[in-house]
C-alpha cells in the first residue's frame, strides 16, 4: 500500500469521531486484515491524546522513504542493524515498548512493535513482510522468489535471518518448554497482532497497578467483537473497584 492510499484510509477513519469510535469501526470491519499502522496509532493516541494520527503514520512514511532496498535481508538491516531499532532488553516490560510514537522516539520496541515496523516499513518498500505469532516471541517471515524458502527474522534480537530449526531453538531457549509445534510458525493475522498488542498492555498495567492507562486499554479491547462480553465484564468490575 503506498503512502498516499494509507492517508486516504486514516482520514475515512478520523473525521469527525473520537479515537475510541475510530478504533470501533476499524475492529469491526469483517476482515482479518487491519492496517497496522493506523490500529497502532489509534492505540498510541488513546494513551496520550497530544498525539495526531495523521503525524504517526508520516512517521511510518518518512522512514520508508529513508530506506532503499531490494531485498528482506537488506531490509533488515536498514531498520535492525547497528545503530537501529533494538529490542529493550533491559527494559523489557517497559508498556513504552509497545505504543509506536515511543519505539519511533527511543528506537527501542518488543518483538511484535518491531514485528509491525518490519511490516508496515515492508509494504511501502516493496519488500512483503509476514507477522508470526509464535508463543511467547513474535518473530517474521518471507518468502524467497528463487526457491520459496521461508525465511525467519527477529527483530529483537537484530537482522539476521533465521531457519525454522533455529525458531524452535529460540522458542526452547526462551520458554525452556518442550512442546515445540509447527503451528508455532504459522502467519498470524493483522487483526490478532493488534489483539496481542492490546493483550501485553493490558497485562503489564495490571502487574503495575495501572488503573488509570488499565482504563483505556480495556475501553478499546471492549470494541473488538471477539473480546466484547469478557471485558465489558471485567471493565465494569474494574469501574467498581475503582469507585
Amino acid at each position: 500500500m503506498c503512502p498516499g492510499n494509507i492517508l486516504s484510509t486514516v482520514a475515512r477513519y478520523i473525521q469527525g469521531i473520537d479515537t475510541i469510535a475510530q478504533f470501533e469501526l476499524l475492529m469491526k470491519a469483517d476482515s482479518a486484515d487491519v492496517p497496522l499502522d493506523l490500529a497502532l496509532s489509534l492505540i498510541a493516541v488513546t494513551a496520550d491524546e497530544s498525539l495526531s494520527v495523521n503525524n504517526l503514520i508520516r512517521r511510518f512514511d518518512d522512514l520508508a522513504a529513508s530506506i532503499q532496498c531490494a531485498t528482506p535481508q537488506q531490509l533488515m538491516i536498514s531498520l535492525f542493524g547497528s545503530g537501529k531499532f533494538t529490542g529493550n532488553t533491559i527494559e523489557y516490560d517497559d508498556p513504552a515498548n509497545s505504543l509506536i510514537n515511543q519505539v519511533f522516539d527511543r528506537r527501542l520496541g518488543v518483538p511484535i512493535s518491531l514485528g509491525v515496523l518490519a511490516m508496515e516499513i515492508g509494504s511501502r518498500v516493496g519488500v512483503p513482510i509476514t507477522g508470526i505469532g509464535m508463543p511467547g516471541h513474535f518473530l517474521c517471515a518471507t518468502s524467497q522468489n528463487d526457491d520459496d524458502l521461508i525465511v525467519y527474522f527477529d527483530p529483537f534480537h537484530g537482522p539476521d535471518p533465521l531457519s525454522a530449526v533455529e525458531c524452535k531453538i529460540l522458542y526452547r531457549r526462551l520458554t525452556s518448554l518442550d512442546n515445540w509445534s509447527e503451528a508455532f510458525l504459522m502467519p498470524t493475522s493483522s487483526r490478532q497482532v493488534v489483539v496481542r498488542i492490546l493483550n501485553n498492555l493490558k497485562a503489564i498495567y495490571l502487574r503495575r497497578n495501572d488503573v488509570a492507562n488499565i482504563r483505556w486499554v480495556m475501553r478499546l479491547r471492549t470494541v473488538i467483537p471477539e473480546l466484547t462480553a469478557e471485558e465489558q465484564r471485567q471493565f465494569a468490575r474494574l469501574v467498581r473497584s475503582s469507585n
